[in-house]
């Protein structure tokens, strides 16, 4: 099983679903469904496959660089065991998506399954790519379709404001993520993680690095305390938005400090470790204690998922 057939195919099912008209409800319903299901038994047959390589498994788009006279092969696309765990999440809870929207959804399919599908193929991108550039474009554009659920599809009266609060934090969340990448260019020369592990970075520098990169994934994780813009986001959600909410996105800040993080700036990931460790300590407690207090259950679940993560 190849990568680029597991992308491939969520583009090709968001062609179909645009170009049928969308009053053939049931036709949009059942190519959706079982489009879902043949995406998720191909990225279980890619785990299943290649779990015994932990290495780099699927390489494309592969380039030679040399660095301090070492030449150092990169690659745009590649995976390993937690991109292809992740992917799995990602399948299992689109197709959950699509399968629970029929009880609760109840206008405008077609909008609804073109969003589901453009988060699969801006979070298939996401899990996959080695590039600080293209993680950071999809990284952004895996938020716009659920802030367009959350708008258009959200039940409750404040689903405005949350859509607004939403946008706001991820926007202001954004900007120390660009600021470093721009750094990591005009100070290194390259985007490609694994070139950058083989370059010895600057203290200074390295010091740069750690602050932007640290603020933008603390506020996607969330860490307390930039943590307020989710549980207003996730009340006035419907179930789908809070579902790939608390089930993917959430992921997304601490998958960026796993994979781009820890490699890049290993020796100041070690010496500022307590520091996270207290962060994180803290934010397990008051989000339990949150949620403890809370009386609406999605709140709870907000709540909750702050402490999971």
């Amino acid at each position: 099983m190849n990568l680029i057939q597991i992308i491939i195919s969520p583009i090709i099912t968001l062609i179909i679903i645009t170009l049928i008209p969308k009053d053939k409800k049931r036709i949009i319903e059942n190519i959706s469904t079982l489009s879902s299901i043949l995406i998720l038994i191909q990225t279980i047959y890619l785990h299943i496959d290649n779990n015994h390589q932990i290495k780099a498994i699927t390489l494309l788009f592969s380039s030679n660089t040399e660095t301090n006279n070492i030449t150092i092969t990169t690659h745009q696309l590649c995976i390993d065991t937690l991109s292809t765990s992740l992917i799995i999440l990602t399948s299992i809870l689109i197709l959950t998506s699509i399968l629970i929207s029929k009880k609760t959804i109840y206008h405008t399919h077609k909008k609804l399954f073109i969003c589901l599908f453009t988060i699969t193929i801006t979070l298939f991108l996401t899990l996959t790519t080695s590039s600080l550039i293209i993680f950071y474009i999809m990284f952004e554009s895996s938020i716009i379709p659920l802030i367009i659920i959350i708008g258009l599809w959200g039940s409750r009266k404040e689903k405005t404001r949350a859509t607004y609060y939403f946008l706001l934090y991820t926007i202001i969340g954004s900007l120390p993520l660009f600021i470093t990448i721009l750094i990591i260019n005009n100070k290194l020369g390259t985007f490609n993680t694994t070139t950058l592990q083989n370059i010895e970075i600057h203290t200074h520098t390295q010091q740069q690095l750690f602050i932007g990169l640290f603020l933008a994934f603390a506020i996607k994780t969330p860490l307390i305390p930039w943590h307020s813009w989710l549980p207003l986001a996730h009340v006035e959600a419907p179930a789908i938005g809070s579902v790939l909410l608390a089930g993917i996105l959430l992921k997304l800040g601490t998958y960026g400090f796993i994979r781009f993080t820890t490699p890049i700036l290993t020796n100041l990931s070690k010496y500022t470790s307590p520091i996270i460790i207290i962060i994180s300590i803290l934010s397990i407690w008051l989000a339990s204690i949150n949620s403890l207090r809370q009386n609406d259950i999605k709140r709870i679940i907000a709540y909750s998922s702050i402490a999971h993560m």
